[in-house]
């Protein structure tokens, strides 16, 4: 039996200073949070509401709540404009991972609620087949990247322009004082 323990290991992560580096890391992370969400229904089927199950519903929530967004905008607003500028007739590519990335969050937002409503009691089970849905379409979205998005980024975008999206990369993550 798979145990949520088992799934909450973490593998250092790259710097910004090497961005696509980063980027793959988090679609390591991203299949991670995947198999947690698969392995979820049956553990809870097992054991209930447990304390395991809050804290890495509350994992899950957080990273793609915060990380997932951020992720997806540094591909639209480092990469897509650079390989667009070098190869136009890469729009339709683009497109079709930009509408993912929209459709991967409206998924999201339904699977979160009912995540956030079993963490609060509120909700007695959570949908398997909508988990498991989101969970394919995500790594299945995940290695269209891998197979297209990071390659091309890498070849059409020189060192310097990676150095500097790294660094907005990074500053999109550092917490700003309120005002």
């Amino acid at each position: 039996m798979l145990s949520l323990d088992a799934l909450t290991a973490s593998a250092a992560a790259p710097s910004f200073d090497e961005p696509l580096d980063m980027l793959y890391a988090c679609h390591d992370k991203v299949r991670r949070f995947c198999d947690q969400l698969d392995a979820l229904p049956a553990y809870i089927a097992e054991h209930g509401r447990n304390q395991a199950v809050i804290n890495t519903i509350a994992g899950i929530v957080r990273y793609f709540d915060l990380a997932g967004p951020a992720h997806h905008q540094d591909e639209e607003d480092e990469l897509f404009p650079l390989i667009l500028a070098r190869q136009p007739d890469a729009a339709p590519k683009i497109e079709q991972l930009l509408g993912e990335h929209g459709y991967l969050h409206s998924r999201w937002n339904a699977i979160r609620d009912d995540l956030l409503a079993y963490n609060a009691a509120t909700l007695d089970t959570i949908s398997a087949e909508e988990v498991h849905e989101f969970a394919r379409l995500y790594r299945e979205h995940a290695a269209r990247e891998e197979q297209w998005l990071f390659p091309a980024a890498a070849a059409l975008i020189n060192d310097n322009e990676l150095a500097d999206a790294g660094r907005r990369m990074a500053a999109r993550r550092t917490l700003k004082p309120a005002a």
